[in-house]
């Protein structure tokens, strides 16, 4: 027989893959979201293709530290970080980068990477591709949200879920163009860590499958825990979850081989990195899962000797005692110490009063109103799935309660926790849509009083009217022009950098420009002392060094800058001298307007120094009364004359108009008068010191045309 005959002879049908057409609709459909998902992630990039906030710049730097020493050394180079000591921030004492970093972050940006450029060919810059990774990956998130919510609703409830979780406000600000902070890496392990678990529970499932993917579903949370404290909120849902495991329908040995096999990956992975170290099996998170894993083996030792009717109740006054073993534990302080910042998530109405804590943006509480504006529709069918899924005892539908009500409960604590919310009002809301949605397409049987037929009654106009109410309801978000309420343009936000940390939405390149000259025209050895919020742009971008930054591991330090800007102008070059700083940044926005009596007259406020001004003064461990006007925010005369940041500012007050135009020249708070300033320089760059100006952006020299501005300053500081 020849090749073609042999050909010819074999049946292709009987070995092409079979594809059911839902199947393919589900595909399709996840793609087709995956694609909006990723889109609304990149759309900051009509501002300009950057990386985002503050930290993303230091991951960034760590990333290519790594990968630096790969390309010289090898895979022995990578090595290398954990002994890194970086002397280019928080100078002069310098920072132990692996003990203070996210190890996992920086490691994926890294080999995701150099796997990219040796094996596929990759072109572009680490930069380039750092840049992109956080869009793509919190895309990538959609897949894990469909696997999960499939397990407790149809294919059509998954794909809603995962189209809620595209479309969150919350989460996509987290997780957009640049940043390549610790959130969309860590959540897209943590959730597929979950749906793994979560399989270990099939009946079908062997016991080398099971063994399998307990270590590969620990290992995932373990690795999304070096890469994010924040991934500690699944330590509190899977504790609580095996906590409960042995009063829910599953087979008890089997829960406690996987469950036992998979605590232990997940803590051993987490604890080789140096953050979070071996601390983290003696804290809290912990020791709440080692005490949920042994409640549940002594469980099922307690069935297998205990007679039935009694079996509930032993495990009832159990819980209880080890309730009061842990209150005792926490009495006593045998457990590692616990952060403010931690404390708050758990106890939502406990807040620090921490100023530099409170200073954080994403540690503000978010508003009822925040939560109205993010889910709106959606937290009836919420409510209406976590009522359907308290019906169930399964395993699967408990697992989303209990999410559910652990991310609701500490989302009330940071801003930057609502995506914790979301995903649970995203799990519940499947739930409940489909559950409505069933109902109200389920044919009705007649026949009632009178001999049935079979038939059933449509209920076209019901079907009708609800059909065109959820599709209006659910278009809302997307076509309102309110920037609260619509999700689009709730995604239309320029990066950090890109808009020079103001709060305009276009681009500015004030800071560029500066981190450039800094770059450029400045010796390589400088130290430039600024708030600790340019810190990683100075050192990363500027490749000068900084004194503190957004890591905040020196409280002391950032309360000793806060101290320097609000102090007269002869303590604070002392504290300059002591921190052996060569230059001083400070960086101002407002509007420029033109008088045709008064001449060129600024209104200062827009996201700069101006407006963090009150964080000085607390962090600084001053009153506000000694520097503001009793609305919290004005500058008053003290401020001008005897604050070095007043100095610094190249402004004076010249007079305040009220809404019915009325000017006053003499110097009177108001509440109902807006203040305008002159620009007066006090350290021109041909002075005498003990500073000059040595940089200033385009948009605040006198000369530039009226609107708004975003001002950096850069003086240098006069050494004898």
């Amino acid at each position: 027989m020849s090749i073609v005959d042999s050909l010819k002879s074999i049946k292709f049908d009987s070995i092409r893959p079979v594809t059911s057409r839902q199947t393919l609709v589900i595909v399709m459909t996840l793609s087709i979201i995956f694609s909006a998902a990723l889109m609304l992630r990149i759309f900051p990039v009509k501002y300009g293709y950057f990386l985002n906030e503050f930290d993303p710049f230091f991951d960034y730097y760590a990333s290519k530290f790594i990968v630096d020493h790969f390309d010289a050394s090898g895979i022995t180079g990578l090595l290398d970080y954990f002994s890194w000591h970086d002397y280019k921030t928080w100078y002069p004492e310098g920072r132990p980068v692996a003990r203070t970093s996210q190890v996992g972050l920086h490691f994926a940006g890294a080999i995701f990477y150099i796997i990219a450029r040796d094996l596929f060919g990759l072109s572009s810059s680490l930069y380039d591709f750092i840049v992109i990774f956080p869009p793509v990956v919190g895309a990538l998130s959609i897949i894990p949200i469909y696997l999960i919510t499939r397990r407790v609703t149809s294919s059509g409830g998954a794909l809603f879920a995962s189209l809620i979780i595209a479309f969150s406000t919350s989460i996509i600000q987290r997780g957009n163009l640049g940043w390549f902070k610790s959130e969309p890496f860590a959540l897209l392990l943590s959730l597929c860590g979950c749906y793994l678990f979560l399989t270990l529970f099939d009946s079908d499932r062997s016991n080398r499958s099971i063994a399998f993917r307990a270590m590969f579903a620990g290992s995932l949370l373990g690795l999304a825990l070096t890469s994010w404290g924040g991934a500690q909120f699944f330590n509190i849902v899977f504790a609580v979850l095996i906590l409960v495991m042995p009063f829910l329908k599953v087979d008890q040995r089997k829960a406690v081989f996987s469950t036992s096999i998979f605590v232990a990956f997940y803590l051993i992975v987490a604890a080789i990195s140096p953050r979070p170290g071996v601390a983290l099996i003696t804290g809290p998170a912990g020791l709440a899962l080692l005490g949920s894993l042994s409640f549940a083996i002594l469980a099922n030792i307690i069935r297998n000797f205990a007679v039935a009717f009694e079996y509930a109740n032993i495990l009832k006054n159990t819980i209880i005692g080890l309730f009061f073993s842990a209150i005792v534990v926490l009495s006593l302080g045998f457990l590692s110490e616990v952060s403010g910042r931690y404390l708050t998530v758990v106890l939502p109405f406990r807040r620090s009063g921490v100023p530099l804590v409170e200073s954080v943006a994403e540690h503000f509480v978010p508003t009822g109103a925040a939560f109205f504006q993010e889910y709106m529709i959606l937290l009836p069918f919420a409510v209406f799935g976590a009522m359907k899924l308290l019906d169930k005892r399964d395993i699967n539908s408990v697992f989303v309660l209990v999410l559910a009500a652990s991310g609701a409960y500490i989302s009330g604590s940071f801003s930057r926790l609502m995506i914790f919310s979301s995903l649970a009002i995203a799990f519940l809301a499947a739930v409940g849509f489909i559950a409505v949605t069933s109902s109200i397409f389920r044919p009705l049987l007649t026949g009632i009083g009178k001999q049935g037929t079979g038939k059933s009654e449509t209920r076209t106009g019901l079907k009708i009217l609800y059909s065109v109410f959820m599709i209006t309801v659910l278009c809302v978000p997307v076509i309102t022009p309110s920037y609260g309420y619509n999700w689009i343009l709730a995604a239309d936000i320029p990066t950090s950098i890109s808009n020079s940390g103001s709060t305009l939405r276009s681009h500015d390149p004030s800071f560029l420009e500066a981190l450039a000259w800094l770059r450029d025209s400045t010796p390589e050895d400088s130290v430039v002392a600024a708030w600790w919020d340019y810190g990683y742009w100075i050192t990363v971008m500027g490749n000068r060094t900084s004194l503190a930054d957004n890591a905040t591991i020196n409280g002391t330090r950032i309360e000793v800058l806060g101290q320097m800007l609000m102090s007269p102008e002869e303590e604070s070059l002392e504290i300059l001298e002591s921190l052996d700083a060569d230059y001083v940044l400070i960086f101002i926005s407002g509007q420029k307007t033109q008088n045709a009596q008064f001449g060129d007259l600024y209104l200062l406020g827009g996201g700069g120094d101006e407006s963090k001004k009150q964080w000085f003064i607390r962090i600084g461990g001053f009153e506000d009364a000694q520097f503001m006007e009793a609305d919290g925010f004005s500058p008053n005369e003290y401020f001008w004359e005897n604050s070095f940041l007043g100095k610094l500012m190249p402004f004076t007050w010249e007079l305040a108009i009220d809404r019915e135009n009325n000017v006053y020249r003499e110097y009177s708070f108001s509440a109902e008068t807006t203040d305008l300033y002159r620009y007066t320089m006090k350290y021109p760059e041909d002075g005498n010191g003990p500073l000059k100006l040595v940089f200033a952006s385009e948009s605040i020299q006198p000369d530039a045309p009226q609107g708004r501005f975003n001002g950096v300053l850069i003086y240098e500081i006069v050494k004898d």
